[in-house]
């Protein structure tokens, strides 16, 4: 097969968050199985290029920089690239490589609002839609009225011109479901971890360990992108009400925050790693991992990672929604913030309980493998284009 996964975002290839990191996994999975895969990216220059076993190919639009970054200002949105999807020059520029492809897979389905209709009816393609998460804008209220109105009115448009659609959980096909959108053109294709990438024993703990001055520190872990309003909120929650709970309980503890940082909290028991290359280092010298949210959409690869690195997890109900880990005994679930501070303690406290979570950890998410989750989809679009091919020769 040959396949177009089609991307407004200029990071969507950095695996530094959620998108990426599923964008990515998902190429190079497709791409292992003997697909050609194109991945299309908004980019500072036309450009080609071979990222493991798939092709990117990076394309600009019309317009300047500065108007992108004047307009998604003016409209509240947080990557201007998305507004690529509405540039015509941008939509020429890609054509020649969706033509060209059997299945056009689309993500930020928001964004292709306008785009969609082109592909499904004017170049006749199959669109899938992969949602990474349904009605964000809705369902996580961090944009205005007039904003979360625009999203779901191009949500829906795109939805409805779709052949069919991807969601990473039931919950999320629910939703779906609910609004009218047919089963049948919904299938549950779960975001994943790369198990074997988080192997501690690999990894020089006592390096890692220095390189952020945590020598002789127990460890509890957050990772998230804090350009993501949710993951904020749990820094501030940590900061505030966990940490000072955690450390008048246990002595040597620090909280270590992983992953992009548009603004830190003032906090002697929070250290701020920024982006790092390698995730898996800083899940290898924690003791504990948590999840902390109380809103948000779709799945949370976070949790899976903490697992996947034999991690003991306390996080709420938010922030395991839609995995089927609930009642595993890797992971404590709990929503009211004092007693989540008291579950952390007691992990750390408590070495036979740690060692028994960790031993569970991984095994919870062998079925979260990224290898597994390419191989579906890939049979997935495989009985896809066969179902298309018999209803056109029954034409």
């Amino acid at each position: 097969m040959r396949i177009c996964i089609l991307s407004s975002f200029e990071d969507s290839l950095s695996r530094d968050t959620g998108y990426s990191v599923r964008i990515y996994n998902l190429a190079r999975g497709l791409a292992s199985l003997g697909n050609t895969v194109y991945v299309v990216i908004p980019g500072a220059n036309v450009d080609v290029e071979k990222m493991d076993k798939f092709f990117v190919y990076k394309n600009r639009g019309f317009l300047p920089r500065k108007v992108l970054y004047f307009l998604a200002r003016m409209l509240e949105i947080a990557k201007p690239t998305a507004l690529f999807f509405y540039d015509l020059l941008f939509v020429i520029r890609i054509r020649n490589v969706i033509q060209s492809v059997d299945i056009v897979q689309i993500e930020q389905q928001a964004s292709g609002g306008l785009l969609v209709p082109v592909i499904a009816k004017i170049w006749k393609k199959l669109v899938v839609v992969d949602c990474h998460d349904v009605f964000q804008s809705l369902r996580v209220g961090h944009t205005s009225k007039m904003r979360q109105i625009l999203e779901t009115f191009f949500e829906r448009l795109v939805y409805k011109y779709a052949n069919l659609i991807l969601t990473v959980s039931e919950k999320e096909k629910e939703i779906l479901t609910s609004c009218g959108i047919p089963e049948e053109k919904i299938k549950v294709v779960p975001n994943g971890v790369d198990v074997e990438s988080f192997d501690r024993l690999s990894i020089d703990l006592k390096r890692v360990k220095g390189r952020y001055g945590l020598e002789g520190y127990r460890v509890v872990v957050f990772v998230g992108n804090m350009e993501y309003l949710p993951n904020r909120e749990a820094v501030k929650l940590i900061a505030t009400k966990i940490a000072p709970l955690v450390c008048k309980e246990v002595n040597n503890v620090k909280f270590l925050i992983v992953g992009r940082c548009t603004e830190k909290v003032d906090s002697p028991n929070l250290i701020f790693t920024g982006t790092v290359k390698d995730v898996a280092e800083p899940l290898a010298i924690s003791d504990v991992a948590v999840a902390p949210l109380f809103r948000g959409s779709g799945t949370r690869l976070k949790v899976l990672e903490y697992l996947a690195c034999g991690l003991p997890v306390v996080s709420t109900t938010k922030g395991v929604e839609g995995l089927n880990i609930e009642g595993n005994s890797c992971v404590i679930i709990e929503d009211d913030v004092s007693s989540f501070a008291r579950c952390i303690v007691k992990i750390l406290n408590n070495l036979d309980i740690a060692e028994k979570m960790r031993r569970n950890a991984k095994e919870s998410v062998v079925g979260y493998d990224w290898k597994k989750i390419s191989a579906q989809l890939h049979e997935t679009y495989e009985e896809f284009l066969r179902k298309e091919s018999r209803a056109l020769k029954e034409i």
